[in-house]
């Protein structure tokens, strides 16, 4: 059937997802109506103009909140210990509990949550940088 590995994906995925469809659905109210009836008055179907026009605007709205979101999603696999999927914590539970090294154990855990945070907030602000409309927010 389904193996504890396979729980912890699919719960983790469902969570993230249900964060991620509310910060796309606002990216895409947060584009102006007008964008959207100009491109109608362009000739653009409404498909059209939603592919080609306001995602394209919303992803790069989105984009900050779905870095945090990420992030979150990062801290929260750690959770995964609660059912025995051998993560990061799970592996620094079993050398602590073996050598009694308990607080040297929780700085390198901190500092691996910390490097694979600060990976993933510089990869998504260059992604942010790479899509950034020029004269449009900052």
């Amino acid at each position: 059937m389904v193996n504890n590995v396979q729980w912890a994906i699919i719960s983790l995925s469902l969570f993230a997802a249900a964060f991620n469809v509310e910060i796309f659905r606002s990216g895409i109210e947060a584009v102006p109506r007008t964008t959207v009836e100009a491109a109608e008055a362009l000739g653009y179907t409404r498909l059209k103009s939603y592919l080609y026009i306001v995602l394209p605007l919303a992803i790069r709205v989105c984009l900050p909140a779905l870095n945090n979101n990420l992030v979150n999603l990062l801290k929260t696999t750690t959770l995964a210990y609660a059912i025995a999927v051998p993560e990061t914590l799970y592996a620094v539970k079993q050398i602590w509990s073996e050598s009694q090294n308990v607080s040297e154990m929780m700085v390198v855990l901190l500092a691996t949550y910390g490097i694979l945070v600060g990976i993933l907030v510089w990869l998504m602000h260059r992604w942010e940088r790479t899509l950034r409309i020029p004269g449009y927010g900052r």
